[in-house]
């Protein structure tokens, strides 16, 4: 199972190296400026930065539809959390 979701802020970048930092503390998470990879226990997201369209994809994926509800329930809070300064909301789309 898979969902994506695409913040567009000039702050991707940003964005994607405070979450996977945030996430490194207690999982294993892998990032540079433009990607990054999470390892949850119940499944995985996946970041990709677009720096032309000032975007950061996120794609979460899991072995069922309640770890991936686990999975986007996670990013969710965390981007509320470290998105402060603009309202960034999420919308969720199953993955082609």
């Amino acid at each position: 199972m898979e969902q994506f979701t695409v913040i567009q802020s000039e702050h991707a970048s940003k964005y994607l190296v405070v979450l996977c930092r945030h996430f490194g503390r207690k999982v294993t998470a892998t990032w540079d400026d433009e990607k990054g990879e999470v390892q949850f226990p119940v499944g995985q997201a996946y970041m990709t930065v677009n720096p032309e369209q000032s975007s950061l994809t996120i794609r979460c994926v899991a072995e069922s539809e309640d770890k991936l509800k686990g999975v986007i329930a996670i990013i969710d809070s965390h981007v509320d959390m470290f998105s402060r300064r603009e309202t960034i909301n999420l919308t969720w789309q199953p993955c082609s």
